[in-house]
C-alpha cells in the first residue's frame, strides 16, 4: 500500500456505502475500503483521517487493536435509525459522529468532509497532536488497569467478608466458650456460650479487661491469671481446670486453654481463650473411681474370708482331703490370689486417678530392687517353658522411688511380658543409663502392638485383643497401672514396638547421682541372671 488513505471504510451491509465510496473519489478524496478478514493492523502507522464502522461488527476492542493511524482517526458509525443499542455501541467505541441507513449519499459525504474538515483544523490547531494522543493513550490504559485493580479488590473485599461471616458463623455457633482480648487485655470478642458462663453480654463487655467487669468472679479471675500467664510463656499457652459454682448451671467443672494471639510480624497481638465444658467428663470419672473402690473394697472383703479358708485346707489345718480335693483347693487359692492381686491394681489405678495418690519416697538403690523382683514369676516362666534374663547394673544407681509401687508398676510389665511370650521365648529386664534419668527396659518376644494403638494401649481396660475372643487373660489394668507410677513419680512411659518383632517398654526415672569422692564408678557393666526352665 504505497500513500496513506485519508477514509477507511470497514466492512458493513449497509445500503449505498459503495454509491458514497465513489461519491468521494470524485470529490478528489482517497478511499480504502477493507475487505472483510483483512485486519487494520496491517495498514500500519499511515495517518487516516476518517474510519466509518458498523459498531455491530467493530468494538473498542476492534479500535484498540487496529494500528495507530486507524486508532487515532475521527470514527463515524453507521447505525439503524433508532436503534439506541448500536448507538451506545457507537459511543462506546469512540464515534464522533454517525449516519444513519439507508444511506443518503449527498448528506453522508457533507457529512463525511464536516469530519475531516475538523480533523484538519485539529491537526493545525495541536501540531503536538501525536503526543497528546499517546498521552491520552497512556491515560485510558491507566484507567483500564484501574478498573481492573478496583474490581480485583472488590473481589477480595467480598471474599474477605465472606470469610468473616463464616468465622463469626462459627464462634457463634461452636459449643465452646471464646474469648478474645487485644495487646492491653481489652475484649474483642465474645461468643454466646461465654456469655452464659460469665453471666455478661458482649455489648457491655466488649473494650473492658476482666478486672473491670461484674460477672462470675471465679471464672473471670481465673481467665485473667492464665492470660498474663500465656502472654509469658515459651510456646505462649497455658492449661487450667476450674471448677465453678455457677448461679443457674449449678457446679461446673471448666477447662480453659489460652493462647497468646501474634500477628503477621510476630509481634503480640492479644490472647484467645476456650473454655470448654468438662462436667459431664469430670463427674463421670469420678463416679468411676467411686464404683471401682467401693467394688474392689467389697470384692475384697469375702475375698478375704475365701483365701484364708482356702489356704487353711490346702494346708492340712482343717484336716486330711483326698488328692483331688487337694487339687481343687489349691486352684481356689491361685484363683484367689489372682482375683486379690487384680483387686489391688484396681484399688491403686483408683487412688491415682482420683488424684490422692501418695508417694512414701526414699532413696532407692535399683540393684535391691530388681534382685527379688522375679520371684513371683520364677514358676509361671518354668510352667510356660520361658526364659526371663534380668541385667543388674554393677553400680548400685540410685533413684527417688516409692519401692512398693515402683515394684507394683515393675512386676505388671513383666506380668504383662510373660503373658504375651511364646513358650520357648524369652522376657529381659534391664536398665539403661541417661544423663538425667534411668530407664528400666522390659523387652519380650511376643507378636508385637501394632503402631496404631501405641497411643491407647496405656488406657485403663484397652486390649489389642477382642476381649470375647482374647487368647489371653487380664483386665487390661497393668500397663495403666505401671504408667500412672511412673507419672507419678515425675517420670515417664514409653514402648517401641512393631507387629511380629516383640515389644519394648520402659519406665524413665529421674535418677539420682550420689557425691562421689575418688575414683569414677565404670558404668556400663552389668551382673546377669537368668531363670529359664531345667
Amino acid at each position: 500500500m504505497s500513500a496513506a488513505p485519508a477514509i477507511v471504510l470497514l466492512p458493513c451491509d449497509a445500503l449505498g456505502l459503495d454509491e458514497l465510496s465513489a461519491a468521494l473519489l470524485r470529490t478528489g478524496h482517497s478511499v480504502l475500503v477493507l475487505p472483510p478478514g483483512e485486519e487494520p493492523s496491517e495498514l500500519g502507522d499511515f495517518a487516516v483521517s476518517v474510519v466509518l464502522f458498523d459498531p455491530k461488527r467493530h468494538g473498542p476492542e476492534y479500535r484498540r487493536a487496529s494500528s495507530p493511524g486507524i486508532a487515532r482517526a475521527r470514527w463515524v458509525g453507521i447505525v439503524d435509525p433508532g436503534d439506541t443499542a448500536q448507538l451506545n455501541a457507537a459511543m462506546a467505541t469512540g464515534a464522533r459522529a454517525c449516519i444513519e441507513t439507508p444511506l443518503d449519499v449527498e448528506q453522508a459525504r457533507i457529512r463525511i468532509l464536516e469530519e475531516l474538515a475538523a480533523a484538519a483544523l485539529e491537526n493545525e490547531a495541536d501540531p503536538g497532536k501525536d503526543r497528546l494522543n499517546a498521552v491520552r493513550g497512556q491515560l485510558q490504559e491507566m484507567r483500564e488497569r484501574f478498573l481492573l485493580q478496583n474490581r480485583t479488590l472488590q473481589e477480595s473485599l467480598d471474599v474477605f467478608y465472606l470469610d468473616i461471616a463464616r468465622m463469626m458463623t462459627i464462634v457463634d455457633n461452636i459449643l465452646d466458650g471464646i474469648i478474645f482480648t487485644d495487646p492491653e487485655g481489652k475484649i474483642t470478642l465474645l461468643n454466646p456460650i461465654a456469655e452464659e458462663l460469665l453471666g455478661i453480654q458482649a455489648m457491655v463487655a466488649i473494650g473492658k479487661s476482666c478486672a473491670e467487669l461484674e460477672g462470675s468472679g471465679e471464672l473471670l479471675d481465673a481467665i485473667r491469671r492464665e492470660q498474663e500467664f500465656a502472654r509469658v510463656q515459651a510456646d505462649g499457652a497455658s492449661h487450667r481446670l476450674v471448677e465453678l459454682h455457677h448461679q443457674r448451671l449449678d457446679l461446673l467443672y471448666l477447662a480453659l486453654r489460652t493462647t497468646a494471639v501474634t500477628d503477621y510480624k510476630g509481634s503480640y497481638a492479644g490472647t484467645l481463650t476456650v473454655i470448654k465444658d468438662v462436667s459431664a467428663e469430670v463427674k463421670s470419672d469420678q463416679m468411676r473411681n467411686q464404683y471401682l473402690s467401693v467394688v474392689s473394697h467389697e470384692l475384697r472383703t469375702p475375698l478375704t474370708g475365701i483365701k484364708t479358708f482356702a489356704t487353711l485346707l490346702a494346708k492340712g489345718v482343717l484336716g486330711g482331703m483326698p488328692d483331688k480335693a487337694q487339687e481343687a483347693v489349691d486352684t481356689i487359692r491361685e484363683q484367689s490370689l489372682r482375683l486379690e492381686h487384680e483387686i489391688d491394681k484396681l484399688i491403686c489405678l483408683g487412688t491415682i486417678e482420683s488424684g490422692g495418690f501418695a508417694l512414701d519416697l526414699v532413696e532407692l538403690g535399683l540393684r535391691d530392687l530388681l534382685e527379688g523382683i522375679l520371684n513371683p514369676f520364677e514358676q509361671i516362666a518354668r510352667d510356660s517353658d520361658l526364659a526371663i534374663q534380668l541385667e543388674l547394673p554393677r553400680e548400685d544407681l540410685l533413684v527417688r522411688a516409692d519401692p512398693e509401687n515402683l515394684r507394683r508398676a515393675l512386676q505388671a510389665m513383666i506380668e504383662n511380658a510373660i503373658k504375651f511370650t511364646p513358650s520357648g521365648g524369652q522376657v529381659r529386664i534391664h536398665v539403661r543409663e541417661r544423663e538425667e534419668d534411668l530407664e528400666i527396659h522390659v523387652v519380650d518376644d511376643g507378636p508385637g502392638i501394632d503402631p496404631r494403638y501405641h497411643r491407647r494401649i496405656f488406657e485403663t481396660f484397652f486390649q489389642v485383643e477382642d476381649p470375647l475372643t482374647r487368647h489371653h487373660g487380664g483386665a487390661g489394668l497393668g500397663l495403666s497401672l505401671a504408667e500412672g507410677v511412673a507419672l507419678a513419680h515425675e517420670g515417664s512411659m514409653h514402648l517401641c514396638s512393631a507387629v511380629g518383632e516383640g515389644a519394648d517398654f520402659w519406665i524413665r526415672l529421674p535418677r539420682v547421682v550420689p557425691v562421689q569422692i575418688g575414683e569414677p564408678m565404670m558404668r556400663g557393666s552389668v551382673d546377669e541372671k537368668t531363670v529359664a526352665t531345667e
